[in-house]
């Protein structure tokens, strides 16, 4: 009785597993079903969807195809494409021309479709990798007039903050910044404070600058980004002027932030 009792558990057992994993498939399936949200917040889902050039949306449901005008739906969103997680592997690896190349098929198939956006912030990394600032400042121009709303999103405001800084668009992103520091979170604020450094010592006030590092890293010491990027410039900005204190900036970086991409590139610095 007992053998047949464990049998019968293990049967039991396999069974649920089985359930499991259908309902797992199940919901990814679902989960990559493209959909229209209307302007009321109903969501449409179907099995295909496309864009006219014109914007308006044909989603292929059960019942047919359903037309929405742009004014009918506030966002529509096809299956994302697989080549954006290539790209982003691509650009943690460097491959910037190869982000920049695959990913103009994906701006134009997408269009009206969400993943172009994406595509737009991938391209414009890439090309601040490659140190082309016209260009990456052409791409986020293009992404925020494509959607505005994108302007509030940190993955493509700070790029195209770079951007400016390498377009020498000085004076408009002293206003940007100011705005942001104020208006923002605690960790825009931090991050403002580290990029008006930036712009003082792109016009040549490396004192200025070194102190905008240092306010970052007294200021906001539980903004743990920011205060690694201030410390490690505030030792970049101390070693341009041939101030011994700057390794103690670099150790700082190192000890306190070893997680920060800024911990290796202090580390070479000591």
């Amino acid at each position: 009785m007992r053998t047949t009792g464990i049998m019968t558990s293990r049967k039991w057992s396999a069974g649920l597993v089985i359930l499991v994993v259908g309902l797992l498939a199940l919901s990814a399936v679902g989960a990559e079903r493209p959909y229209v949200v209307l302007q009321d917040g109903r969501r449409i889902e179907g099995s295909a969807i496309r864009a006219r050039r014109n914007g308006d949306i044909i989603l292929t449901t059960e019942r047919g195809d359903l037309t929405f005008a742009r004014n009918q739906y506030r966002e529509a969103v096809a299956v994302r494409p697989r080549v954006l997680d290539q790209a982003q592997r691509a650009l943690q690896q460097g491959q910037y021309d190869r982000v920049v190349s695959e990913l103009q098929n994906v701006v134009t198939e997408y269009q009206f479709l969400s993943w172009d956006l994406e595509a737009l912030v991938l391209i414009g990394r890439a090309q601040l990798g490659k140190e082309d600032y016209d260009a990456a400042l052409a791409t986020f121009n293009r992404l925020f007039q494509t959607n505005a709303a994108r302007r509030e999103d940190p993955a493509a405001r700070w790029p195209y903050y770079r951007a400016m800084l390498g377009t020498g668009q000085l004076d408009r992103l002293e206003r940007e910044l100011d705005a942001l520091a104020r208006e923002g979170s605690r960790a825009d604020a931090a991050l403002a404070q580290v990029m008006r450094g930036d712009v003082k010592r792109q016009r040549g006030r490396a004192e200025d600058a070194l102190l905008d590092y240092l306010r970052t890293a007294v200021l906001f010491q539980t903004e743990r980004e920011a205060r690694a990027e201030a410390l490690y410039k505030a030792g970049v900005v101390l070693e341009e002027l041939r101030d011994g204190r700057a390794r103690e900036m670099f150790r700082k970086v190192v000890g306190d932030h070893r997680d920060s991409p800024f911990a290796a590139r202090a580390q070479a610095r000591l």
